[in-house]
């Protein structure tokens, strides 16, 4: 496309012309044609494609079909000829519309975007004629947006750093001012750009603990995008995750929005925590085994070529992106497996190994005699141990029957890794192994208990020394017993019958998450409001009985007091509204 447009440009295509010769003047001057480019990529490593012009050349509607929603960056590359990408001076004609305020120090008028790349090096430079000539050599401006260039002429007093998305450098404290302006990026790459910088100007790196890489991969959450699964109660973890694998307009780096079949609730977060509540705890059963709290992946060929694996690991991203429990229920070996991509065999012991089958053959080993062990001697030879069957050699024919299971589940965890690249997780795991251990390794207690449930209400109490404010707080103890006493049964759950009530279910209920709050942002604002309802029959007109209502979007319960008179009457009702209100619906 030349750079003065013949006869086909006389319409649109003209005028987009001087609409870019208008915005950027150095385009005028511009010789031997140019053509636009858009970037495919992002995190600063992009490859350019180039947008052919059509019959009558560029045009507005050229342009918004090729930008979509208008997000992308355009590069215009000359074709025989090159920008000057020289500083510009403070009165250059690219700045004549800025607003602009004059530096206290050299009495110099920037525009504004300059100036605050200005004020520090003024201020530190002895001269003001120094500080000038620093400036225009340091700060870099570029009135066309251009393809990335490496400039090997420009000087510095100190090292510079390369911006990760021009790769024009600069001084470190100007960088993270200037990075935050570059390229009009997107939104998204924008977050990345932010978040995959882990360095300070004084070297200290910024993830030091759990809530900074929770807030990280939170962070690049797309919330503009939906990831939409529309699901039944029934069955959830195999119907979650077929709706899962059957998304291909949209990714799962989406903000996740779940919708169960014939329920009014709409999603404002607690559904999508109650949908991963549901799948992490069906997750760890269906596709892991051994000790509790201690899993590995099971070994099933079946799900690995269904690629299931992969979109467990996506969910266990999606899980501690967006406000779902952590899955802390891997081995110490298999989360040492996702950090390095390697098996570590100094954490490699029989507990490693998670088969119901080979713990038992482990188990007649150490337990076998002479005679005993050439009855294994198949059993041992498919585990590939090659040696001499015989009780001295139990102890190699342990570590080869470990090693047989541990190798066999190298494909599900490449699939689990592949799925944890979601918001780059799996780079942080494999840089901060250590501070990401706690959400994937047990460690101290972190369930959810009475103790945790109480602190977290917050009753809403009539006036003190009135008759309803005693009556609330003795709902407030019926409530406590009533934890304390599910905590002390430490039901198992009955899989042909109603779950059995424990803190963590009576907080997902009400809530619609029964673990502690992950998020930083939701540690510091989770509270359940719990309200008294004493003129129910002023709502309901005459009635016998009716039930608390519960709304797991604003973390709040309130309680018919009049039908809970008594801590029998009160465990009566609630227990029926546990098991009656699990869906989301109002009866």
């Amino acid at each position: 496309m030349a750079s003065a447009p013949p006869g086909p440009h006389a319409g649109a295509s003209a005028q987009f012309f001087r609409l870019l010769q208008d915005e950027y003047p150095k385009m005028q001057g511009l010789t031997g044609g140019w053509l636009l480019y858009k970037a495919a990529g992002g995190q600063g490593k992009r490859r350019l494609i180039m947008i052919p012009p059509d019959s009558h050349g560029y045009t507005g509607t050229l342009i918004r079909s090729v930008t979509g929603s208008g997000r992308n960056t355009l590069f215009i590359v000359p074709l025989q000829h090159e920008f000057d990408v020289n500083p510009l001076p403070p009165d250059a004609i690219e700045f004549i519309s800025m607003p602009k305020a004059q530096c206290q120090t050299c009495k110099v008028s920037f525009p504004l975007q300059i100036l605050a790349l200005h004020v520090q090096e003024c201020m530190d430079s002895q001269s003001a004629a120094e500080d000038i000539e620093a400036c225009q050599s340091e700060v870099q401006i570029v009135s066309v947006t251009a393809p990335p260039v490496h400039r090997d002429t420009e000087t510095s007093i100190e090292e510079k750093v390369p911006c990760p998305i021009c790769f024009f450098k600069f001084t470190p404290q100007f960088l993270e001012i200037h990075a935050s302006r570059c390229g009009e990026r997107g939104a998204e790459d924008h977050r990345i750009a932010e978040t995959t910088s882990m360095s300070l100007d004084n070297g200290e790196e910024q993830i030091k603990s759990v809530d900074d890489v929770l807030d990280t991969i939170c962070q690049r959450v797309d919330v503009e995008k939906r990831f939409n699964i529309q699901i039944s109660r029934t069955n959830i973890v195999e119907r979650g995750l077929l709706q899962w694998q059957r998304q291909k307009k949209n990714s799962p780096t989406a903000t996740l929005k779940v919708t169960f079949f014939g329920e009014a609730g709409v999603d404002t977060g607690a559904l999508r925590k109650e949908f991963l509540t549901e799948m992490m705890a069906g997750i760890e059963g269906r596709f892991f085994e051994g000790p509790q709290h201690q899993r590995s992946p099971r070994y099933s060929l079946t799900d690995f070529d269904s690629g299931l694996y992969r979109t467990v690991g996506e969910i266990l991203a999606v899980s501690l992106a967006q406000g779902g429990p952590a899955p802390a229920f891997f081995s110490p070996w298999s989360y040492s497996y996702l950090c390095s991509g390697q098996i570590n065999p100094t954490v490699l012991n029989s507990d490693a190994v998670a088969d119901v089958q080979l713990r038992a053959l482990i188990e007649q080993v150490e337990l076998s005699t002479e005679h005993s062990i050439e009855g294994l001697s198949d059993e041992i030879c498919n585990c590939g141990y090659t040696g001499v069957i015989s009780v001295r050699n139990k102890e190699s024919i342990v570590r080869a029957i470990i090693l047989h299971a541990v190798l066999r589940l190298q494909p599900m965890l490449e699939q689990l890794r592949e799925g944890l690249q979601l918001y780059d997780l799996l780079l942080l795991i494999r840089k901060y192994p250590d501070i990401c251990q706690p959400l994937f390794v047990p460690g101290e207690d972190v369930k959810v208990n009475a103790e945790f449930v109480m602190a977290s209400i917050i009753p809403q109490l009539s006036d003190k020394g009135t008759t309803r404010h005693q009556v609330e707080l003795e709902m407030i103890n019926f409530i406590q017993d009533l934890l304390y006493e599910a905590e002390a049964e430490d039901h198992e759950e009955d899989e042909d019958g109603p779950r059995s009530i424990t803190p963590a279910r009576f907080l997902q209920w009400i809530t619609g998450q029964g673990h502690i709050p992950l998020l930083p942002s939701e540690k510091k604002d989770f509270a359940v409001m719990l309200r008294f309802n004493h003129d129910c029959s002023a709502d309901f007109g005459h009635h016998s009985i009716c039930y608390p209502i519960v709304s797991a979007c604003t973390k709040t319960i309130a309680l018919p007091v009049r039908h809970m008179r008594s801590y029998v009457e009160f465990k009566k009702v609630m227990m029926e509204a546990f098991h009656l209100g699990q869906e989301f619906n109002n009866v």
